[in-house]
């Protein structure tokens, strides 16, 4: 978790991060202000210099999911962007796998079946995945259609709870998938 810059004060990320902690180890009915000042180490008070109710709080921290997490894995995987599709795609897997982001991604799922906000910024994350992956897929020459569908393929596959099994099992059950789904690519797509 990161702490401020101004040691002993903590910063909106600072809550936010600890709100994701405990989305992950016990879902969103851990998250409460009390478990949060207990998880940090603080009274109430920083909590609400940063957002003005718990509601508040709660809505920042779905959308921090995406832009913190999704993001920055997307970001990640970009940065190779002169690699092959194949290679862009393994690493959002790994950058994902590192990051946690299988891990929260389901807690994040559990959230948003009760709850809107969380359910908007899955929706939100999952098409900014999807596209990346979608675009992958054509790189190798695959329809529109086709891309998309593989893109959902893999998508789904990766963030069904029956494969939280662990990480290195994940990598394997990612390495499978990704290697059938693109077995038969036709070849590189030309005049992007």
């Amino acid at each position: 978790m990161t702490r401020a810059a101004v040691p002993g004060r903590l910063s909106a990320l600072d809550w936010l991060q600890a709100g994701q902690t405990l989305l992950c180890s016990h879902g969103i009915p851990a998250v409460k202000l009390a478990a949060l000042t207990r998880l940090l180490g603080v009274s109430t008070g920083s909590f609400y210099h940063h957002f003005t109710d718990f509601d508040q709080y709660l809505g920042a921290l779905a959308e921090h999911y995406r832009i913190d997490r999704v993001m920055k894995d997307l970001h990640s995987a970009v940065r190779g962007r002169d690699r092959g599709p194949v290679s862009r795609m393994r690493s959002l897997a790994r950058a994902s796998v590192k990051a946690g982001t299988f891990e929260l991604d389901a807690a994040m799922r559990a959230w948003a079946a009760i709850d809107p906000r969380a359910r908007v910024a899955l929706q939100r994350a999952e098409s900014l995945v999807l596209d990346f992956i979608t675009e992958a897929f054509r790189d190798l020459g695959f329809t529109r259609a086709e891309a998309s569908l593989r893109a959902r393929i893999l998508l789904s596959a990766n963030v069904s709870p029956l494969i939280a099994q662990g990480r290195v099992s994940r990598a394997a059950f990612f390495r499978g998938s990704l290697r059938v789904l693109t077995a038969d690519a036709p070849g590189p797509r030309t005049g992007r």
